[in-house]
């Protein structure tokens, strides 16, 4: 009764979840650049990231460069707010919560890292500590996540900081095959998919159609006349563009290099290869222009392999605090299988997925092999099969605690923490059957009648039996909580983020284990009277049947 209590109001909507979501410490705004985007076009749009997580709104960003560059140093004049302490704190966003920004960029972006905390282009927000914060950093991010949604020039992706060990993103579909083309359409046909499940969000594909380049096709012909070869040509435009150290340079006790390449205006544009001299073995300098054809193309992008199998990777967010990743991931499952894949292509979801399956292994097993273990040493224990069994429904009674338990804080099953208490519970609350049957024997050993045991030893260790549970209870109170005693200032510490882990883990041991205490005093003394009164009555059947076949037949 207790399970369905628990599956009426929590479990059909939010039945389980891999890890419990916690209000993230920090966050990132990610950007991919367009390929071959310079690093002046890719500071520009993170700049305009940057005034509208500061407050700057679209009209005042979108003026000429000069005020831009203004409006940009004036978003970061710093805004008094205050904890939730009643402290002042300055902060450079007009939002709560937010601590410090900060800003990565690079030329060129990495294809595929949108969801890492080192994607190359990046805006990384860090949030007070959470006994600061007057209200969840993940509403902040909700915030942030509006502001920033339609800047153009890259798209624009927001991941939270994970914590506890990487398990990829909560939706990660891998789509395996031969030609890259049409991997790429069948990412796109996914992406479409998967915008239709509600509280999705960043949805990405790591298929690069192409990257602009310039290519320079050499006359060996010509270059043969003037002797050259490709790989002199080739050496020329890689000193110029890559630069060739050519001596050192010493000051005090550095050493300094001194490297000849071309210079950063140059670099940037593609003119200058028009008007690049290469150097003859006869100590000319031809143009290049007049040894090579130079024009544009594109590139395949790059081609990612798992198991020497091309592969296309969507990914997608999930906003955890509305709908756990597993169900968004199963309905994502659920409308995939509707679209049709050509013959020799493959889709799997990974990531998360993958490692919640090896857990959910690993804990069932666990949780079995644990059983088999008590009731092994409960048989040698008592030298009884029977009493074993009516021990062990003191791990069935405390199950029904523990689904109470996520009731009353509408937690789904957590794979990891829940499945972990439900382990450890199993262990405590066999003590007290074990306490109980063990001193019932021992009366009954002395000469007392089977219900005058039952009921003198339930009286008798009621006491140590309460006293176990509440001792423990009491002990993981503070895990439920968050409040505890900081040792590093002397005093009370209110709120605790590792709470947010280890909440669901003590609420399952706590309802489990005064839910099967309670049940136990009354189930496990009532089970032993029952089976020793079916005993004694088969015991008699059995008595009165060999009699009967034992009776001396009358002619």
């Amino acid at each position: 009764m207790l399970f369905q209590i628990w599956l009426l109001d929590v479990g059909l909507e939010k039945p389980v979840e891999f890890f419990p979501h916690i209000d993230p410490p920090s966050m990132y705004v990610n950007i991919d650049m367009p390929e071959g985007a310079d690093l002046d076009y890719s500071d520009n749009v993170l700049k305009q990231v940057e005034m509208y997580i500061n407050g700057i709104n679209r009209s005042e960003a979108n003026g000429d460069s000069d005020s831009f560059e203004e409006m940009y140093r004036k978003s970061y004049i710093s805004k008094v707010h205050k904890t939730s302490g009643g402290e002042e704190y300055e902060g450079p966003s007009d939002l709560e919560n937010i601590k410090y920004v900060y800003t990565r960029a690079i030329a060129v972006p990495m294809p595929g890292s949108s969801f890492e905390a080192t994607t190359p282009n990046h805006v990384g927000i860090q949030f007070l500590d959470m006994k600061d914060r007057n209200i969840p950093s993940s509403q902040t991010l909700e915030i942030v996540r509006e502001r920033i949604k339609e800047i153009p020039g890259g798209k624009v992706t927001v991941a939270e900081a994970q914590e506890g060990p990487p398990t990829g993103a909560p939706i990660n579909i891998e789509i395996s095959g031969t030609d890259f083309r049409v991997l790429g359409g069948l990412a796109r046909e996914i992406r479409k998919i998967i915008e239709q499940i509600p509280h999705v969000e960043d949805i990405r594909d790591d298929y690069v159609e192409g990257t602009p380049s310039i290519r320079v096709s050499i006359d060996r012909q010509k270059a043969a006349l003037f002797g050259l070869t490709t790989d002199s040509i080739g050496f020329a435009l890689k000193t110029g563009y890559n630069g060739l150290d050519v001596s050192t340079y010493r000051e005090d006790d550095e050493d300094f290099d001194i490297t000849v390449q071309l210079s950063d205006p140059n670099r940037r544009v593609t003119d200058v290869l028009r008007e690049l001299m290469v150097p003859a073995p006869n100590g000319k300098l031809v143009p290049l222009s007049t040894l090579a054809k130079i024009d544009y193309t594109g590139n395949i992008g790059n081609i990612v392999r798992i198991n020497h199998e091309r592969v296309v990777t969507v990914k997608a967010n999930v906003d955890e605090t509305k709908i756990p990743g597993t169900v968004a991931r199963g309905q994502a499952e659920q409308l995939i299988k509707e679209l049709p894949i050509p013959t020799g292509y493959k889709i799997t979801f990974t990531g998360e997925f993958e490692f919640q399956q090896e857990s959910e292994e690993f804990l069932s097993k666990t949780f079995v092999i644990a059983l088999f273990l008590i009731f092994l040493v409960l048989v040698t224990m008592f030298n009884s099969v029977t009493q074993p069994v009516i021990i062990m429904t003191a791990v069935i009674l405390s199950l029904g605690g523990a689904f109470l338990g996520l009731y009353f804080i509408s937690s789904p099953f957590g794979i990891i923490m829940t499945g972990v208490g439900v382990i450890s519970l199993a262990g405590v609350v066999v003590n007290n059957g074990i306490v109980l049957v063990d001193y019932i024997n021992k009366l009954r050993e002395r000469g007392m009648e089977v219900n005058d045991a039952v009921v003198a030893g339930g009286s008798t260790r009621l006491r140590p039996v309460l006293l176990t549970a509440v001792t423990t209870i009491l002990g993981l109170l503070p895990m439920v909580t968050g409040i505890s005693y900081d040792f590093h200032i002397w005093e009370i510490s209110w709120v605790s983020e590792s709470t947010q882990w280890w909440k669901t883990m003590a609420i399952v041991v706590i309802f489990g284990l005064l839910t099967a205490t309670f049940l136990t005093l009354i189930v496990v003394p009532a089970l032993y009277s029952l089976l020793i009164s079916f005993q004694n009555g088969l015991a008699s059947i059995v008595e009165i049947i060999r009699k009967l076949y034992w009776k001396p037949y009358e002619w």
